[in-house]
């Protein structure tokens, strides 16, 4: 058997390679599940089988290894770009205390063992101990889906996350310079003056220039994603030129990004659909080829130095979790619960593995033993996280979820090509749950055009849904034909069990009688749920404050609950601090009657008259959103200075992204 494969000459026709581990890209996953392992081991290993180790079927081609060394860069980009930045906020100091545990136990374990017992170079035994220390939330999604996210050990674990990883990377960086004689102090210097600088650079200046980029280039999707992949491979670049390693650079830019690309946006998902397609698999691929498991079963000696590793792996970040739910008393299941989060080794384990190996710190037995500390880890971790995640679940108090309506179903009017797309995000944003339904609703007249415009309709309608076909979003294109644009989608609202109309609005009065035009005007005294009136100049995505102006009495209308449960969502999901102008009187029945666990974050603006809001409008940002609540006539908050309120609006305005809500009313008999 070895010598046939000794005979397997390596495939050389590109062609042949790429369409090899494409195939194996889409069949791993496959396997993977039904051998009930983890789908990162299962590309891992294919790469052991095809590579110069295995069948020598692949030998180290150009093309796999540029697409491989993206992927270390994409993999750590995502690590940044994922974490939960509010979460952080929410219980940073307690984070840090974790994250400073979880660093320096398995640091300070790994490095006693390795060293001691094993005899291994300086260098070697810190970079290899500085592995233990990272950890990839692998198994977040256990949590997700048992809806314990908000769990406060849940969180303080996700902040530990960045302080952790941070740390072992910019570590790292030093035992490199250390291992190559340039630890001096020049290195320090330079060090820390290039990296104060390329810090500043990429988290100041990045945001910025997304922020301009996005809003001069809101149409062009391929461009936008093209950018984002330049201020990847450019920030790890730029790490390069400031004696930072290139993944420090590419963990970074993805933090810089995370509050700019909104998480359900149609880029994110164009971002983590590629990545998790194409770059990352290839590059898992490439670690496998890299791998001699011959090395590993060499000796006694290789096989206990691998048990070595994941009993320190294990050990390190059990004590880490002990220790913190020791400091702040919290139940065995949580502690069990911040454990299984944080021990499973994955993204910033390998990248430091690698960069080990490539300048010859650490060898084959160490590389191949840090893979099995990734299977047996990634398995550990999945397991004791939904065990004691479920115990968790139950403990938790039963209170009503006000996102669970399974009839937030969301209808937006679609004829614009300029607009659709903001629209279409914006009704995303909104979503009070992610089983609600997103209608794009074209009405077209019965007119001698009729055929023309349901295909133009149809065309700018897939033009939206295509690229969300593989996000989370449902989206359900309605075209309907009638002779009267407001009885159209009235009757839509009517079927489809509409409770949010989105409506595109361009700033501007369309007739002497209306100022939005007899279409909306009509529908806001026919219709009696929510009605969102949107004028967006700009993308969505990079907006960093969300303002909410609330008349007199909002919190008394039956529709005040649902509207602010959808504000919420939308500052949520674009990552954007809430703040609430209301006035004084109204902020205590306001703070009274919202759910403080869910809105512990907004801030407070308190100003007397509304809708007088030429003062506040001065420190608003083009990057924000406003969101102005309105009323309709006879109803509880409503009074005729609110009929001005588009204007105004539109005359402080013109360049942000601004809309009006119509919080849902009772049905007339209601009222009366």
């Amino acid at each position: 058997m070895t010598k046939f494969l000794e005979n397997i000459a390596p495939i050389e026709n590109p062609i042949v390679i790429f369409a090899i581990i494409i195939l194996i890209i889409l069949i791993t996953p496959y396997f993977s599940r039904k051998l009930k392992v983890p789908a990162i081991f299962g590309l891992i290993v294919s790469g052991m089988i095809i590579g110069p180790n295995g069948t020598g079927l692949i030998s180290d081609n150009l093309g796999v290894k540029i697409l491989s060394s993206v992927g270390i860069l994409y993999l750590m980009f995502l690590a940044g770009l994922e974490i939960n930045m509010t979460s952080f906020q929410r219980s940073k100091y307690k984070s840090i205390v974790f994250g400073i545990l979880t660093f320096t136990i398995p640091l300070s374990l790994g490095y006693f063992v390795l060293r001691n017992f094993f005899d291994l170079p300086f260098h070697s035994a810190l970079l290899l101990a500085s592995m233990f220390s990272t950890h990839t939330l692998l198994s977040y999604p256990v949590v997700n889906k048992l809806n314990i996210t908000r769990r406060e050990s849940v969180v303080i674990t996700i902040g530990g996350t960045i302080i952790t990883d941070t740390a072992v990377l910019m570590l790292l960086t030093i035992i490199v310079a250390s291992f190559q004689g340039r630890l001096d102090w020049i290195f320090w210097l330079r060090l820390l003056l290039l990296m104060a600088m390329f810090v500043f650079l990429v988290l100041w200046g990045v945001p910025k220039l997304s922020r301009w980029f996005f809003k001069h280039v809101q149409t062009e999707d391929s461009a936008q994603y093209l950018f984002v992949l330049s201020v990847l491979l450019i920030s790890a670049l730029l790490a390069m030129t400031s004696g930072i390693e290139p993944i420090v650079g590419a963990f970074l830019s993805g933090l810089a990004l995370n509050r700019v690309i909104p998480q359900h946006s149609a880029l994110m998902n164009r971002v983590t659909f590629i990545g998790n397609t194409l770059f990352i698999p290839f590059f898992l691929i490439g670690v496998g080829m890299l791998i001699n498991f011959k090395v590993l079963f060499s000796g006694f000696e290789t096989i206990i130095f691998a048990l070595a590793m994941i009993v320190v792996a294990l050990t390190s970040k059990y004590l880490a979790a002990y220790l913190t739910q020791f400091i702040y008393k919290y139940p065995k299941n949580d502690r069990n619960l911040i454990f299984g989060l944080s021990v499973s080794h994955a993204a910033a384990t390998i990248a430091v593995i690698l960069v080990g190996f490539d300048l010859k710190i650490l060898d084959e037995t160490a590389l191949n033993a840090t893979i099995l500390v990734i299977l047996v880890s990634c398995s550990i971790s999945s397991f004791v996280t939904e065990h004691s995640g479920r115990k968790v679940a139950l403990t938790e108090p039963e209170t009503p979820d006000p996102h669970k309506d399974n009839q937030d179903n969301i209808l937006v009017t679609v004829s614009n090509p300029e607009t659709i797309g903001s629209l279409i995000d914006f009704a995303i944003f909104s979503r009070n749950n992610r089983s609600s339904v997103i209608y794009p609703l074209s009405i077209v007249q019965d007119d001698e055009h009729v055929e023309r415009t349901l295909q133009f309709n149809k065309d700018l309608v897939n033009s939206i849904t295509g690229k969300l076909a593989n996000s989370d979003v449902t989206l359900k294109p309605t075209t309907r034909i009638d002779i009267n644009i407001p009885t159209g989608i009235s009757r839509s609202m009517k079927e489809l069990h509409i409770k949010k109309l989105i409506l595109g609005w361009s700033g501007k009065s369309n007739t002497a009688n209306y100022f939005f035009g007899n279409i909306v005007e009509n529908l806001l005294e026919n219709c009696r749920q929510m009605m969102i009136v949107s004028k967006f100049s700009m993308p969505l995505d990079g907006t960093k404050n969300v303002y909410l102006f609330l008349p007199n009495y909002a919190e008394k209308e039956q529709g005040f609950i649902p509207m602010m449960n959808t504000v919420r969502s939308v500052s949520k999901n674009l990552n954007a601090r809430l703040h609430l102008v209301v006035n004084a009187q109204s902020q205590k029945l306001i703070r009274k009657n919202l759910n403080e666990k869910l809105f512990s974050e907004v801030r407070y603006m308190i100003f007397e008259y509304y809708p007088n809001i030429s003062t506040i409008a001065r420190g608003i940002q083009t990057s924000d959103l406003v969101i102005a609540v309105s009323a309709r006539p006879h109803t509880i908050s409503y009074n005729r200075r609110l009929e001005l309120l588009p204007k105004i609006l539109s005359r402080h305005f013109a360049d942000q992204n601004y809309v009006i809500v119509y919080p849902e009313q009772p049905k007339d008999s209601e009222i009366e």
